[in-house]
């Protein structure tokens, strides 16, 4: 069901964050370096940005360049085909953890509790909403209904509209944190994931909270998931240092990705993403990204 196909490495510290991109995918990792890797060559693989002594924990890109987070609060807004506009903003306190982009906006959340909307053209903030009292882990966005999810480090996830940025509904899902968020593809439902290793299915359809279903997901953290394009299955990544594959109707398990049997991570599994709806990668502690050939 899921076959190891390639691996790619260079890196030289942990691996935080992967974004497609037209011909492949984007890395950012805790060693200051975004990578651009291409698709289709498992060898190339080229460095378009660096932060001297920085560590970046998110990434997103956008229509004019990359926007990365890093562990020291900072938003860095990087273009790699003209670095003299390249602009370093600090910005959130104790870490940037998650961003992501809507149009022609993208959104941060820091360590500091603030979830920031920012105008991309300008590369300046437009609103900052102080909206737990520990640090916003997790960002998700659901194009459907045109809504934000936030997982918290107080252990909620939080439901909001992204125009107004006002809150619909709150919820506990993962003590102490929540670390996974994403929807499914026709915005009807939500999945977190947390330090508890818990995974859980939400109905957000009336634009409320109602847990569905929560299953013992991993041994430790669950660090990120990603719905498959289909809606139909989720991946899930974990500290344990496995990956997993479940239906995502009824959270069946499907598919372990363990260490020595499948030649999976020997670290911390930090982030996924798919890259079509054949092809899953993985990444983590081990500086590796892994790709995955998925037969369902």
């Amino acid at each position: 069901m899921l076959y190891r196909q390639s691996q790619r490495s260079g890196h030289r510290a942990a691996i935080y964050d992967l974004e497609p991109a037209a011909d492949g995918f984007y890395s950012a990792a805790a060693d200051g370096f975004l990578v651009h890797w291409h698709r289709d060559d498992v060898d190339f693989g080229r460095v378009v940005a660096t932060v001297e002594n920085g560590k970046f924990l998110s990434l997103t890109s956008t229509a004019e360049g990359l926007v990365a987070g890093a562990l020291d609060g900072g938003v860095h807004w990087l273009y790699p085909n003209d670095p003299e506009r390249n602009r370093h903003v600090a910005h959130h306190g104790r870490g940037t953890f998650s961003l992501l982009t809507v149009g022609d906006k993208v959104y941060s959340g820091g360590g500091d509790g603030v979830l920031t909307r920012w105008n991309v053209p300008q590369a300046r903030t437009e609103e900052s909403l102080p909206l737990a009292p520990h640090s916003l882990r997790r960002l998700a966005y659901d194009p459907v209904n045109d809504r934000l999810a936030v997982g918290a480090s107080d252990g909620k996830v939080y439901l909001l509209t992204r125009s107004a940025l006002s809150l619909l509904d709150t919820a506990p899902a993962h003590a102490p944190s929540v670390f996974a968020l994403a929807f499914s593809p026709d915005g009807k439902t939500l999945y977190s994931g947390g330090r508890d290793a818990g995974l859980c299915r939400w109905d957000v359809s009336e634009g409320t909270l109602e847990m569905k279903e929560k299953v013992t997901a991993h041994l430790m953290t669950v660090n990120d998931l990603a719905v498959h394009p289909s809606g139909a299955y989720l991946a899930t990544a974990s500290r344990d240092r496995t990956v997993k594959l479940w239906r995502a109707d009824n959270l069946k398990l499907l598919k372990v990705i363990e260490v020595v049997r499948d030649r999976g991570h020997v670290n911390s599994v930090n982030t996924l993403l798919w890259l079509d709806d054949k092809t899953l990668l993985t990444a983590g502690d081990d500086r590796r990204v892994l790709e995955w050939k998925v037969e369902v």
